[in-house]
């Protein structure tokens, strides 16, 4: 993803005084009538805060409370940071696994508030999360009204207050209860912006997260342009009937083929129903669907999946209540591991039986563009890779422009810098504007929030970017952007707040077009990323014997990981006895707190035995593995302690028997100082966690066990087995225990591939280093 920027950027930031209001209050009348339990979040009121995965907020922390001491808000600032922006091992903001989803998602802005937003789909299911993001761009209060639908039971309505000129976040899991299917109707006083994020774990196995804006009006038909039964997707359709009348919809599913399947849906009031498209049309087809109903109602279409059976993830859109004749996508990238799609779909009733031939005009940054045309046969589903059509590693907006109205979406599949795998979607919007307006951002640790912006227009347009927090405060940006051209910000870089939940609105001279790619990479332990580096070391590098040239490459490549994370990498050559060299590649993060000094290093070896012809895949690329992605998780997020990886060189013995082994971290022990050595807190060791049967925690004995007898309770504090089992001198703990430092090292046994040419990727079991990943991640969380 591109990071230009045209122009000069200005940073403002501005507080806005509150006036005191009432705190919230609790009531059970039903104003509206059959719409279930009324109740209220005050303004003071605290959302879903325990729950909220990069949408947290306290409302009201500045409420004055007559002159009660400034201790108070001090004591209540430290808890939000500490509790919130920072939360340890064992803080709510942690303790919901299946919210932590790697994947990322896309979002049209919304060109004005609106009074009313519908959302069709909603699920708060097992390993699912569900949220609310509002945005009050006026300098007003407002109430809105949250009407909570359900397949079977009574709908439920909660009253929310929302501030000016703020964002505000709602935890529905808290309010729909678990394992419900629910839509969502949201009435407010005044015109706001609404968008809906879920963070999922579909089927136990397909992590990701989606974002909607939803519909701001309710009709009787819809269209989508894409859909998909191939292998590793599974597509479904959501309907919902907000009414309190019955309504009936004919679902028509439309194939590549020009083939349709029909079948009608029941929509009792006041429910949502769920269509699976897999079920209907028969698995390996792509596949546009209308919708058409004898009332008025809203669809949502969302899909899962496992694109190349690597990228898991899902991706959600809202439907179009009708064809449009022109289309504007901001965003879209071809680079390295991005895979981008245009799916059209031209309706009979609208283009005849002559179909529709469509203009693609493609704009790149610095103003380069190309064209192309493309015919639409009526009733089938058309697909174009973006990627063939404009080359790679380009970073392109398009504008699609037809005499007849048809159906366009944008997908895309991507593994996001090497540790984000996923997809989104994008309907694009209908014409450019001056005003565009994003309810959901973040710049919370493990999330990447971008800012695509196309210009269309042939003068160059000067665009202004205002930030609003959930205090209401903003930070503002300018810049130009140059005609018939494109740019990506990086939200990050341009907000003073640091780690915020934000909403966005967008200002420019000229009409251009808004999209927030939103990825998420998460703070937490992902396997996939771990196994992704396994398959680099032991099949792109191969043997890497100490001293070699692919001892070398191996060594590169940690670093390049380590310097693509924003560590200051250290590169500590090592002489070995035959005049060659090895490396310690070393990475630090710093802890929260400066004057904090007591350390922890975590590291593995990553070279492979001489002699053998082994690829090294257990021995040790599956340490090295487990170390690169903790040292990941803890860049997105600071630690309490001070944390150095290391990867060290010349680990294996040269020559059995002897004591020539150890290179690396016997090296790097005797360069530390007496002082350094004392805030140690220890050394963890991780290597050959890969193949095998059981996870044991091993040392020599020789040195301090407090460390191991640490990592032991921990463990059986959150249920892994972990026993333990006396080693001699087999691994890189065993400088650390004889100068004394604590040190313990983690091994799976037994492998009967060790050191030979079947120490492969392939046998490697994801479980195990999955196990040994998590535990480490929250142990180390935990000291």
């Amino acid at each position: 993803m591109g990071t230009t920027r045209w122009g000069r950027r200005k940073r403002g930031r501005k507080g806005r005084s509150r006036a005191s209001l009432e705190a919230g209050r609790r009531r059970t009348e039903d104003p509206i009538g059959t719409i279930g339990t009324y109740q209220t979040i005050g303004t003071y009121q605290t959302i879903g805060i325990y729950k909220t995965i990069g949408t947290y907020q306290t409302i009201g922390i500045y409420k004055t409370i007559g002159i009660f001491k400034t201790l108070l808000f001090a004591s209540m600032l430290f808890i939000f940071l500490t509790q919130f922006l920072f939360p340890c091992a064992n803080s709510p903001f942690t303790a919901s696994r299946a919210a932590w989803a790697a994947d990322g998602t896309c979002g049209e802005a919304s060109a004005q508030g609106s009074t009313t937003w519908y959302f069709a789909e909603g699920y708060t299911g097992e390993g699912f999360q569900e949220y609310l993001t509002l945005f009050n761009p006026n300098q007003g209060w407002t109430w809105a009204d949250l009407d909570l639908l359900f397949n079977q039971e009574p709908s439920h309505t909660v009253r929310i207050e929302v501030l000016p000129l703020s964002r505000t976040t709602v935890d529905i899991n808290s309010y729909a209860g678990q394992d419900r299917e629910v839509s969502l109707r949201l009435r407010s006083d005044l015109p706001i912006v609404a968008e809906r994020p879920m963070y999922f774990t579909y089927r136990g196995a397909w992590k990701g997260c989606t974002v909607t804006s939803g519909t701001e009006a309710l009709s009787d038909t819809w269209y989508f342009a894409e859909g998909c039964t191939r292998a590793g997707f599974e597509t479904w359709l959501l309907l919902a009937n907000p009414a309190e009348t019955r309504a009936v919809a004919t679902v028509r599913l439309i194939l590549e083929d020009g083939g349709v399947k029909a079948e009608e849906v029941e929509l009792p009031p006041l429910s949502r129903r769920t269509v699976f498209v897999n079920a209907a049309v028969g698995e390996g087809r792509d596949v546009g669907a209308r919708v058409k109903a004898d009332a008025p109602i809203c669809a949502e279409r969302v899909m899962y999946f496992d694109y190349h059976d690597m990228w898991p993830g899902g991706h959600a859109s809202s439907g179009l209540s009708r064809p449009r004749g022109t289309y504007l996508f901001a965003e879209g990238y071809t680079g390295a591991l991005f895979e981008e799609w245009l799916t059209l779909y031209a309706p009979r009733e609208n283009v005849g039986g002559d179909g529709s031939d469509v203009t693609l005009n493609c704009l790149f940054r610095e103003g380069e563009e190309r064209s192309f045309r493309v015919h639409l046969d009526p009733d089938q589903r058309h697909t174009l890779n973006i990627n063939q059509l404009v080359g790679p590693d380009k970073e392109v907006s398009m504008e699609l422009e037809a005499d007849e109205p048809f159906l366009a979406e944008r997908p895309m599949y991507f593994n996001y810098r090497g540790v984000c795998r996923g997809g989104h979607v994008s309907k694009g919007v209908e014409e450019a504007g001056t005003r565009w307006y994003l309810a959901e951002g973040t710049t919370r640790p493990g999330f990447d929030t971008y800012l695509c912006l196309m210009n269309p227009g042939r003068e160059a347009a000067q665009v202004k970017v205002d930030h609003f927090y959930a205090k209401g405060l903003e930070d503002t940006d300018e810049f130009s952007i140059p005609p018939r051209s494109r740019i990506t910000q990086v939200i990050r870089s341009h907000i003073s707040c640091g780690y915020s939940d934000i909403s966005l609105r967008v200002d420019s001279d000229l009409p251009v077009v808004v999209e927030r790619p939103l990825y998420h990479p998460s703070a937490e332990f992902e396997v996939a990323n771990a196994m992704d580096h396994i398959r680099v070391l032991s099949m792109g590098i191969g043997p890497r014997v100490a001293g070699t040239e692919k001892d070398r490459e191996a060594a590169d490549y940690l670093e390049s990981t380590l310097r693509s994370y924003d560590y200051r990498v250290e590169r500590q050559e090592v002489p070995l006895p035959d005049g060659s060299v090895t490396y310690n590649v070393i990475a630090r993060s710093y802890p929260r707190y400066p004057n904090e000094n007591r350390t922890l290093v975590v590291g593995a070896h990553y070279d492979t035995k001489m002699g053998t012809g082994s690829p090294g895949a257990n021995d040790n690329a599956s340490g090295t593995a487990v170390v690169l992605e903790l040292a990941r998780c803890f860049r997105e997020m600071l630690p309490w302690k001070k944390l150095v990886f290391i990867f060290f060189g010349g680990e294996e013995r040269l020559v059995e028997g002897g004591d020539q082994h150890h290179f690396g971290s016997r090296y790097y022990v005797n360069s530390l100082s007496p002082e350094e050595k004392e805030v140690y807190i220890g050394a963890v060791v991780v290597d050959m966690v890969g193949v095998g049967s059981r996870l044991y925690a091993r040392t020599m004995g020789v040195g301090p066990m407090d460390l191991c007898d640490r990592l032991m309770s921990y463990a059986k504090e959150v249920g892994v087995s972990l026993p333990y089992l006396a080693s001699g001198s087999y691994s890189d703990h065993e400088p650390f225990e004889k100068a004394g430092i604590p040190a313990v090292w983690l091994e799976v046994k037994d492998d009967p591939f060790y050191h030979t040419p079947a120490d492969s990727f392939d046998k490697i079991d994801p479980a195990h280093i999955d196990r040994v990943g998590r535990l480490l991640e929250g142990f180390m969380r935990s000291l």
